[in-house]
C-alpha cells in the first residue's frame, strides 16, 4: 500500500478547512486519527501544516483481510 500523510497540531488532527471568513479560513480538528483528513501527497499536507502551525506525519496503510 502507499504512504499517506496527516497533519497534527498538539493532540488534535486536521479534519477539514471551511470557507473563508473575512479572508481567513477556519479549520476543523479532531482528536481521533480515524476522523482525520488523509493527504495522499506530502506537499499538500505540508501546506496545511504550515497554515495551522502543525506537523506532518506519514502513515503506512496496510491491507487487512
Amino acid at each position: 500500500m502507499e504512504n499517506v500523510y496527516v497533519v497534527k497540531l498538539g493532540n488534535l488532527y486536521f479534519k477539514e478547512k471551511e470557507g473563508a471568513l473575512f479572508s481567513k479560513y477556519r479549520y476543523k480538528m479532531t482528536d481521533s486519527l480515524n476522523d482525520a483528513s488523509i493527504c495522499k501527497g506530502f506537499e499538500r499536507a505540508k501546506n496545511i501544516a504550515e497554515g495551522i502551525g502543525g506537523k506532518v506525519y506519514k502513515i503506512n496503510l496496510e491491507e487487512v483481510e
